[in-house]
This record gives structure tokens, C-alpha cells and sequence, in this order.
């Protein structure tokens, strides 16, 4: 009697799952590194996978990028992990996403592929002025006289440009076309305006005249910014004297 024995090979299709991670999720404006980290999973309980690439859509072949190195082989059920450092760059609100693809085959010839994704937040960084107002001379005479009052604004952000559109005085009023000032003004990041005017000073010796400039505007995401500053005037004593004429 002869006996046929049929082997049925029920080939099980292979997969890998990849996460992807960045470190830190959130960044400054206007963005710097981050740290991405890369696991691929061989998910097969039976075949080993064979990864020979591994790219990613913003910093391209990851082969020698960090940690990152391929071809690898994993075992069934095991995974390989490295990471890399890329820089990350945007405006307040922006999100950097980029996704990074591992594929391959398993050892049956299958192609095997999976991508995952990883996002950071480019946060806002608020923005500030500062003025800085200078009077020449800080002092006169009784009854008084005219001053000349230096006004400096300073935007202190290192991101965003500020536009001053108000610039007053809380006794001369509005500074808009007094002497050389004028707004609005747009400074960049680190930038300087600087405008003078002359006012009038009086009173009597030994009183100070004190006057406040303040400067106000929104930042480039739209935040608003101001700050003031004061100048003071010293009125100084005049001696008295008399004179007599006999003839």
C-alpha cells in the first residue's frame, strides 16, 4: 500500500509597528532641537524582519543620523530603538510634524512597512519694551525754562517685531508729531526708537517737576506691550539781591 502525506505551508504575513517620539513635545519661538526617538516592532510571533530603511519626510535618510544605523535585523517579537536630533523652527502656534517610515522584508521575502508620526509645538514667547526717558537739563533756574526730554523704546524680544502706536506724555500729552517723535513705529527684535521734544518747566526753587512718558503697542502675535519712564527737572534758587544808588 502506498501512503501520500501533503505538507500545507500556511506562510503567516509579518509586520512591524513604529513609534515615534520627540523630546521635548513643545519649543519656544521661534523653535531650536528636539530629540526624536524611533522604535520598530517586529510584530511576528514566527518570522525575524529585516529593516533596511529608515527615512523620515523632514530630515530625510536616517541611515548614520544619531543613533540610527540599518540594515537590522530583529527577531520575532523583539524591536530596535534609536534616536536622532533635528532642529525645529516656527512661530508662535505652529506645529513641527514630521513622520518617519521604517521598511523591509521578513525572512519568507515579504515586504514589511509602518510609519508613525511625532509633533512639537512652537509656543509663544511674550514680547516687552522698555523706555527710557532723559531730560536736559535736569535742572533750572527759578522760574524755569525749557527742557528737552529724550525718549528711547526698546523692543526686549529676541523673536518678535513690536509696533508702537501710542506714545504720550502725562503732561505734555500726545507725543505723536512733538519734536522729532512720530508712530507709529515697527522695531525689530532688539531694535531701538528714539525721539526727542522740548517742554516748558517752571516753578519755584527747590521744587521738581516730574513728568511720565509711556509707550504702547501690540507685538507681532498680537499681545500688547508698553512701559514707561520719568524725567525729572530740579528747579534751583535764584539769590536775591538789591541795589542801592545815592547821589
Amino acid at each position: 500500500k502506498t501512503c501520500t502525506v501533503t505538507n500545507s505551508d500556511n506562510d503567516t504575513p509579518s509586520s512591524i509597528v513604529v513609534t515615534k517620539t520627540a523630546n521635548p513635545t513643545s519649543l519656544p519661538e521661534p523653535g531650536g532641537n528636539a530629540s526624536f526617538s524611533v522604535k520598530v516592532e517586529n510584530t511576528s510571533a514566527v518570522d525575524s524582519v529585516t529593516i533596511s530603511s529608515l527615512v523620515d519626510d523632514k530630515f530625510g535618510d536616517l541611515d548614520g543620523k544619531g543613533t540610527c544605523d540599518v540594515p537590522q535585523t530583529i527577531a520575532a517579537g523583539a524591536s530596535y530603538t534609536c534616536s536622532f536630533t533635528g532642529a525645529v523652527a516656527g512661530d508662535a502656534g505652529d506645529s513641527h510634524v514630521n513622520v518617519v517610515t521604517a521598511s523591509g522584508k521578513d525572512d519568507d521575502g515579504h515586504d514589511v512597512s509602518d510609519s508613525d508620526d511625532a509633533t512639537v509645538a512652537i509656543t509663544d514667547v511674550a514680547a516687552a519694551i522698555q523706555v527710557t526717558k532723559t531730560a536736559n537739563p535736569t535742572s533750572l533756574p527759578e522760574p524755569g525754562g525749557n527742557a528737552t526730554f529724550d525718549v528711547a523704546i526698546k523692543n526686549l524680544s529676541a523673536v518678535d517685531s513690536v509696533t508702537i502706536s501710542s506714545l504720550t506724555d502725562d503732561v505734555y500729552g500726545n507725543l505723536d508729531g512733538k519734536g522729532t517723535c512720530d508712530v507709529p513705529q515697527i522695531l525689530a527684535p532688539g531694535a531701538t526708537y528714539s525721539c526727542s521734544f522740548t517742554g516748558a518747566v517752571s516753578g519755584s526753587a527747590g521744587s521738581t517737576h516730574t513728568d511720565i512718558v509711556t509707550a504702547s503697542g501690540k507685538d507681532d502675535d498680537g499681545h500688547d506691550v508698553s512701559d514707561s519712564d520719568d524725567a525729572t527737572v530740579t528747579l534751583t534758587n535764584v539769590g536775591s539781591s538789591i541795589e542801592v544808588t545815592k547821589t
